[in-house]
């Protein structure tokens, strides 16, 4: 297994997850009936998210140019700010998931109802 995969892995993830980050927040900029404590804390994860990237790709970036030494503890904090980013992110998903849920229920309900509707009578 190559030395520097986890590091080029990370270089590849990171800028994926700040797009995706990106699009979500333009996608959710006017969250109309959200309290000003939910607000803060929104822009609060999403810097923290930003912060815990942007680690990861600099460490990344420096231990596959030779800046630092490929170590345990390089790994360990690419690893670490990874996994955080990546689950805030998914917290963000699951929130978005949660707070939509006409979506699946409407359009299920619906195709029930026609299915119902074109079965024939017995």
């Amino acid at each position: 297994m190559n030395l520097y995969a986890i590091y080029e892995g990370a270089m590849q993830v990171v800028p994926l997850l700040l797009i995706a980050l990106f699009l979500d927040r333009r996608s959710t900029a006017d969250q109309t009936g959200t309290g000003r404590l939910a607000k803060m804390w929104f822009r609060f994860q999403n810097r923290i998210i930003s912060v815990l990237g942007i680690v990861a790709f600099f460490v990344s970036m420096f231990v596959v140019a030779g800046v630092l030494p490929h170590t345990s503890i390089a790994v360990s904090v690419v690893i670490s700010a990874l996994s955080g980013s990546i689950g805030l992110l998914f917290a963000l998903i699951w929130r978005r998931i949660d707070a939509d849920p006409s979506s699946d229920r409407s359009s299920s309900s619906s195709w029930a109802s026609e299915r119902n509707e074109s079965t024939p009578k017995r």
